[in-house]
């Protein structure tokens, strides 16, 4: 028979490790992702925090020990604490030391240490696109394209702060899909519009709400810039409808370059936006002609494809 006290001990130590990813995240000085990479690197935030920065390169060294530097006493347990607070809310949390952390975001070279979640991520989620555009003129077009890609049976990401992305994770649920939405705030910060919070609660239901941020962080523009590396992150690819130079859209465009992600772009975008074809010229940016041609080179490209690249 099995030690029923055996698997106590792990809950509990799977409990801190989860505690010092978040006490060495809130001690880190700068852009989050460095502290990603050291606890990746060391495969245990609690040996971090206890000093044993052992298999770490030089770079990985300093920041480590710039990190553990600024640990406070009781930054463990009040780390613990918020754990068990937002268990109750029926808010989980997933770290890059977990097996549930999405691939597609692991790979890129910005993921967030941890994330929290009301919903449970699937290995399906690999098989992901990103949906991204700007204003009413497209809502139908984004509808269509979020229905499509959703009943081809790919999990669909967007943001949740827009009347356009809202409208994309409807058109997903309405069809049976499979949706994650990325907040530019924290999971228990309350939603901009009362349309957005109920479309929420169906997506916790039914796919993921994501958000990056301490639990009651307030949006920002850095959020939503921070949003958007998760949003290109969790997906395979990324399907831009619409923008203008400067434009949200085009952010996230740049952004899924930067992470080795692939670009769908209609041919009339590329035809219209200077910024479009500029960023082709980098490689990386397919033109569709439509939704039907969208899919067929989606599914070459993530079935083929299985992991992105890394840079």
């Amino acid at each position: 028979m099995s030690d029923p006290n055996v698997g106590l001990v792990k809950i509990m130590s799977f409990a801190k490790e989860q505690a010092a990813v978040l006490a060495l995240t809130k001690a880190t000085p700068g852009p989050w992702h460095h502290t990603s990479r050291i606890i990746q690197a060391s495969r245990s935030a609690l040996r971090l925090m206890e000093g044993d920065f052992s298999g770490l390169d030089e770079d990985g060294l300093t920041h480590a020990a710039a990190v553990v530097s600024r640990i406070q006493p009781g930054d463990l347990a009040r780390a613990e604490a918020l754990i068990t607070e937002m268990r109750a809310q029926d808010v989980h949390l997933v770290t890059v030391l977990e097996q549930e952390y999405p691939c597609n975001l692991e790979f890129t070279y910005n993921f967030p240490p941890f994330l929290w979640t009301r919903g449970q991520f699937m290995s399906d989620d690999r098989r992901s696109i990103a949906v991204a555009g700007e204003g009413k003129q497209v809502l139908d077009r984004a509808r269509h394209a979020a229905r499509a890609v959703a009943e081809a049976g790919f999990t669909v990401v967007a943001g949740i702060s827009s009347e356009i992305e809202s409208a994309i994770h409807r058109s997903v649920l309405a069809v049976g899909g499979r949706s994650i939405a990325t907040l530019t705030h924290g999971i228990t910060a309350p939603m901009d519009s009362p349309p957005n919070a109920t479309v929420a609660k169906e997506i916790a239901r039914a796919g993921v709400l994501v958000s990056r941020f301490w639990p009651t962080a307030e949006p920002t523009a850095a959020a939503i810039s921070l949003s958007r590396i998760v949003t290109t992150g969790l997906a395979a690819a990324v399907f831009i409808l619409n923008g203008e130079e400067g434009s949200g859209a085009a952010m996230q465009a740049e952004i899924a370059l930067n992470h080795g992600k692939h670009v769908f772009v209609p041919h009339s975008l590329h035809q219209e936006q200077l910024w479009v074809r500029r960023l082709a010229y980098r490689g990386g940016i397919t033109v569709v002609k439509g939704i039907d041609d969208l899919l067929i080179e989606a599914v070459n490209l993530v079935d083929v494809t299985r992991q992105p690249t890394r840079f």
